[in-house]
């Protein structure tokens, strides 16, 4: 994918227009995936997205690309320090060392964690990660402004995670199809994320890259693996490219979601977790 040099694409309102809303929004009971919203926007607020360009290396395919292209099962290998529901997963992992070894067990794309609080992320792994791999890298944060689609372009990262649910429920500082046009703008590719059957229909009618199914669900941070199966029943995927995320811990669960449509495959926690990140990554890849 040629890389835009664009300069901001403006599609959306300015972070600070919406520092306003943290205020409201954090009064009540609220779903998680509110509360997460509400920490993003407040590292909007705080500049944290703001970063300077890296400098151009060399052209790096798309997620989109590489998927279609692997061999063996497309495993897309998560760099997560920790989780929301689990804590600390693997806080003193030194980026380059795994992202490394990712890629030598055969990832086809490297997903970065960059939400500081509760997943102890930052965009220095994002940087590292770029800095050390080949390979496409996703951005994986809670992305509620354009700021974040543009602090994605700048760190040289080639797809961003879009929620669904946070868009319909208004968590965000613009529209859905406003994100997409902004990170395509960005020469970004978008994987939009669903929950179950109706988001995914209702994802399948947007002009994301790559859908998601994501067996958490982020209201609650529930793992139901019974998600994925149920999502795609009945469902024609045509030529849309379907990813599996959350839940995914053996070389069976990959083999299994394969055989109910989905190409590839987003797994952090099992592979952080694992004595061998590269024999683990090939594990799955080779399943």
């Amino acid at each position: 994918m040629v890389r835009s040099s664009k300069p901001s694409v403006g599609l959306w309102r300015p972070a600070e227009a919406m520092v306003g809303g943290l205020r409201s929004m954090s009064g009540g009971s609220h779903d998680f995936l509110q509360i997460l919203c509400i920490e993003a926007r407040r590292r909007v607020s705080e500049g944290y997205y703001r970063v300077p360009r890296i400098e151009e290396g060399l052209r790096v395919e798309g997620l989109r690309e590489a998927i279609a292209k692997c061999r063996g099962n497309a495993v897309i290998a998560e760099f997560k320090r920790a989780s929301p529901s689990l804590g600390a997963i693997s806080s003193s992992a030194r980026t380059d060392y795994v992202v490394r070894a990712m890629e030598m067990g055969g990832a086809c794309g490297i997903s970065v964690l960059t939400a500081r609080e509760r997943f102890g992320g930052s965009l220095e792994d994002l940087k590292t990660a770029r800095a050390v791999s080949k390979l496409p890298i996703l951005m994986k944060d809670i992305i509620v402004s354009e700021e974040q689609i543009r602090a994605a372009h700048e760190l040289g990262a080639q797809t961003v995670l879009l929620i669904l649910r946070a868009f319909k429920r208004g968590y965000t500082e613009g529209t859905l199809s406003q994100a997409i046009r902004a990170a395509r703008g960005y020469s970004l590719e978008v994987l939009l994320e669903a929950c179950g059957r109706d988001e995914l229909l209702e994802a399948m009618g947007t002009d994301a890259d790559i859908l998601g199914v994501n067996a958490r669900d982020l209201s609650s941070l529930k793992v139901e693996k019974r998600i994925h199966e149920e999502a795609v029943r009945g469902v024609e995927l045509d030529d849309r490219i379907l990813v599996a995320e959350s839940g995914i811990e053996t070389a069976e669960d990959i083999r299994r979601l394969r055989s109910l449509g989905y190409r590839a495959f987003l797994v952090g926690t099992s592979i952080m977790r694992s004595v061998g990140v590269e024999a683990k990554t090939r594990e799955l890849v080779m399943a």
